[in-house]
């Protein structure tokens, strides 16, 4: 049997422009691409690391390697759920926390897995076609397109941006405070008027209590159809005294790791962003929408600053989601990966085995 050769080397992806957040700003994404050959087959996965969960490019390449070096990961082909296993226990050992690379390493076997099967993602996870409803079309709700934080002339710019003009749905980052925050909601409610339009704003825990309640009163004003973390990360039972009045669904981002946060958000609010990189497992990931679902919160399928590699990831279980935030791809000047389909704003996996991207350039 063939040996694998398993690699984590720097994925350096520049945006077309600063992506700005209430934590931080950024110009390049420094993510990680890990890549296993395998006989003639080569498999892909990424990480999109975030000093916010205590990652970078750096930590993520040691992580992997140290993982590779100390487990005979020939192995892990014929057992994925060993592999995810695994690589939790190890970060116990390591310490620190390793998300994105847990992430990363997975991703790539159930790329080589996929590729040596024959067959798509999806279809180790679902029993038939769930792409496809009555023959009609794809069974798929819309993705949003995220207006990064920036001064009204930049927002206006990028609001009016053709690829932004494309997409019905624009996720409005804000937090930094009511009357800045207003006058964005301002200038945006203003450049799409003519547009049929829905806004979703996510805080990214830049408001307070008093901010938020503010704003509930006049987003529905402004077509925003959901709120996204407005509070820091840990105020869930401020949250909750605001959720039974809030006239829209109120979602958490930050305060949603994996599956074993599920149940104390639940009844704090109306809905989860579920991302693949804060998982740390494609599996993880699969059990935390369902167990999000029997608490009866709604699922957002999001994403970090990622290639289309990873977004395919995510998009292969996105038939599971009420709603799309997988634009990371979008962001970029240039994606170094193809096959990722996009059909009336809605995201397609290619249906090719594994992942369905093939990695076109590396920087």
């Amino acid at each position: 049997m063939p040996k694998l050769n398993l690699s984590a080397r720097p994925l350096n992806l520049k945006l077309k422009y600063p992506f700005t957040i209430s934590r931080g700003s950024m110009t390049q994404a420094k993510n990680v691409l890990v890549s296993i050959r395998f006989d003639d087959m080569v498999a892909y996965g990424e990480a999109a690391p975030s000093m916010y969960y205590g990652e970078d490019q750096s930590s993520v390449i040691k992580f992997i390697q140290a993982f590779v070096k100390h487990r005979p990961i020939d192995d892990y082909i014929m057992n994925i759920q060993k592999l995810s296993d695994d690589l939790t226990s190890f970060n116990l050992t390591q310490g620190g926390f390793s998300s994105s690379a847990r992430l990363a390493t997975e991703m790539a076997f159930w790329d080589l897995v996929g590729k040596i099967n024959n067959k798509s993602l999806y279809q180790f996870f679902f029993q038939d076609d769930p792409f496809i409803k009555n023959g009609n079309g794809y069974k798929l709700p819309q993705t949003s397109f995220t207006i990064g934080l920036d001064n009204v002339m930049v927002i206006e710019e990028k609001v009016n941006d053709a690829l932004a003009r494309g997409y019905n749905i624009l996720k409005i980052k804000l937090g930094r405070g009511y009357e800045e925050d207003l006058r964005i909601l301002d200038t945006i409610q203003n450049v799409v008027k003519d547009r049929k339009c829905t806004l979703r704003v996510d805080a990214n825990g830049g408001w307070n209590l008093e901010t938020t309640k503010r704003f509930l009163d006049i987003l529905p004003k402004y077509n925003v159809e959901l709120l996204e973390q407005p509070l820091p990360k840990g105020k869930l039972n401020e949250l909750a005294t605001i959720i039974e009045s809030s006239p829209i669904p109120i979602f958490v981002d930050e305060d949603c790791m994996s599956g074993n946060d599920v149940e104390k958000i639940a009844g704090k609010a109306h809905g989860v962003n579920i991302k693949l990189m804060k998982t740390g497992s494609i599996i993880e990931a699969f059990k935390t929408i369902n167990l999000a679902k029997c608490y009866k919160l709604k699922v957002m399928l999001g994403c970090m600053i990622e290639s289309s590699c990873a977004i395919s990831a995510a998009v292969h279980l996105s038939p599971m989601a009420d709603y799309l935030d997988l634009d990371g791809h979008l962001l970029l000047d240039y994606d170094p990966f193809s096959g990722l389909i996009l059909e009336k704003n809605k995201l397609v996996p290619s249906f090719e085995p594994g992942l369905g991207v093939e990695f076109a350039d590396f920087n």
